[in-house]
């Protein structure tokens, strides 16, 4: 491996592992809040937001899915339906007990936050420019556990 692509190494797995702290963070506040995901939807509107005005490419994280509003800093859909649009393509490989997601999690003895951002953003064939998007989905995963983000994303709980 090159000195260039070892230094390119590092600084994905530097901000792996940013998003997965704030992944655990978010976690947290989904647990201490009895699973209530309102925490995650803010924080996807945020990040979407901020990733726009930095000049990331939307399309690439999140294909013809909404339009970002600058002057009031929102999203369409908001947050909730865009962790619902992931949740609904994570959902066979995560909720399925035969699942590619939900075996690499369930083999983990304690999955971290960096381990479940890597995992989607790899299933996904997501660019490393989306690993901050991913922190939130990957917190809702932590924090609910694998069986009650599945039945959270399911049509019933909607």
């Amino acid at each position: 491996m090159s000195c260039q692509s070892q230094s390119v190494s590092k600084l994905i797995q530097a901000d792996i592992d940013k998003a997965g702290g704030l992944a655990e963070q978010l976690a947290l506040k989904v647990r201490n809040s009895n699973g209530n995901l309102s925490t995650i939807y803010y924080k996807l509107e945020e990040i979407l937001i901020n990733y726009r005005k930095t000049g990331g490419d939307l399309d690439l994280v999140m294909p013809s899915l909404y339009d970002i509003d600058f002057e009031y800093n929102r999203t369409y859909p908001d947050g909730r339906s865009i962790w619902i649009a992931y949740a609904d393509v994570l959902h066979e490989e995560l909720c399925s007990p035969n699942g590619i997601i939900r075996k690499t999690i369930e083999t983990e003895t304690n999955p971290s936050g960096a381990s479940i951002v890597t995992i989607i953003m790899s299933q996904l064939k997501l660019p490393p420019s989306s690993t901050m998007i991913v922190a939130p989905i990957a917190a809702s995963i932590l924090g609910l556990g694998v069986k009650a983000f599945c039945k959270h994303g399911s049509d019933g709980c909607k």
